[in-house]
């Protein structure tokens, strides 16, 4: 599966055809790649839902995009379709078939036998040992499958770092892929003033910190809950990599060791510290001399390298989790930007990561 950077629209909420147009074009001219929708909205007008919902999913394929839906008796209702014909919603315009409620575990397995190519995408929220267990001893496809986390629209309800954090363990130790949400900052879903995001820390977060937050807590695809995103924001979510965390820094210090380190990957080499996040060392690599760096009270959020008395530790690159007190051998070279400071609370396990001058 290719990884997916989604936008959404909604079709029967007042969003007009000519305005889904714009927003698919733009969205795919700055990379966005797949679309989310719901077929099963109570809000939304039935006879326009069937009236702008193949024409959207056209204008989504046309750019490229592919198309995920919520689907649940209310769909079949409208569409006059059997619930169980992936098939049939595979010809109305849908590639990723999000299932809600009304299949039993039989029907899953079944589904993801379709011979239409259609993932069949499950709520995350339900993933357990036991369950993913019981699904493969029954034969489920395991390359047409994938899990999705909900949106919360009350303040709230929406998942803790640590319950994202175990269901997608879960996922992933079954070798499954999982989806979440971003909320937008710039424009809110008709009828939900506070955004639809996963985590509920992301409610009123930027963009690019909290997409950079999920993939840290093993998001392996993500879309917006809200329609219409700025392009800002989905430039922002196109350009987020969940390989290498990308984290903004004002540089304290200029010349040849700054433009070296920047935007240079980097790798965290001990998991669970407290204080630092420690990356790998560059000892003599790097070019300049890090002992001119000035040393002062260490903040949470400073940037900071290690200078030649810690002698092999000399060129280590370590970002301030806690306020700490001045160390001689250690010099200040940069600060997070407020925004990022977040992440620090996130970087669990080792990854790469690099510094980019905001």
């Amino acid at each position: 599966m290719k990884k997916l950077r989604g936008t959404s629209l909604f079709c029967g909420i007042g969003v007009g055809i000519d305005e889904m147009r714009e927003h698919i074009e733009k969205a795919a001219s700055v990379g966005i790649n797949a679309l989310f929708t719901s077929l099963q909205l109570p809000e939304a007008d039935k006879d326009e839902l069937f009236r702008d919902f193949p024409i959207m999913t056209e204008l989504a394929h046309r750019h490229g995009m592919i198309v995920e839906a919520d689907i649940n008796h209310r769909t079949s209702d409208i569409f006059g379709l059997d619930l169980h014909d992936i098939e049939a919603f595979k010809n109305l315009g849908v590639d990723y078939v999000r299932i809600d409620g009304a299949y039993t575990d039989e029907d899953i397995v079944k589904a993801t036998h379709n011979e239409v190519d259609a993932t069949i995408v499950l709520n995350a929220a339900l993933a357990t040992d036991e369950w993913l267990s019981k699904l493969c001893k029954l034969g489920i496809k395991s390359e047409q499958v994938s899990f999705c986390h909900n949106y919360y629209p009350m303040r709230y309800t929406g998942l803790t770092v640590e319950d994202t954090q175990r269901m997608n363990d879960v996922i992933h130790r079954y070798g499954f892929r999982v989806s979440g949400f971003l909320a937008s900052q710039t424009h809110k879903r008709i009828g939900c003033s506070i955004g639809l995001p996963t985590l509920e820390r992301h409610r009123e977060m930027n963009v690019f910190t909290a997409a950079q937050e999920s993939f840290l807590l093993g998001m392996d695809d993500l879309f917006f809950g809200d329609d219409l995103a700025d392009i800002s924001e989905l430039k922002a979510l196109a350009e987020a990599d969940d390989e290498i965390v990308t984290i903004r820094i004002h540089p304290l210090i200029e010349g040849e060791f700054m433009d070296w380190l920047l935007d240079r990957p980097l790798e965290q080499t001990q998991n669970g510290l407290e204080m630092i996040l420690r990356s790998n060392y560059m000892r003599s690599s790097y070019p300049g001399n890090a002992d001119n760096t000035p040393s002062c009270t260490r903040r949470r959020g400073d940037v900071t390298v290690c200078k030649s008395p810690l002698l092999r530790y000399s060129g280590e690159i370590q970002l301030v989790r806690k306020d700490l007190p001045m160390d001689p051998d250690i010099g200040l070279i940069g600060r997070i930007i407020d925004e990022d400071l977040p992440l620090l609370d996130i970087f669990k396990t080792r990854k790469k990561f690099k510094l980019v001058r905001c």
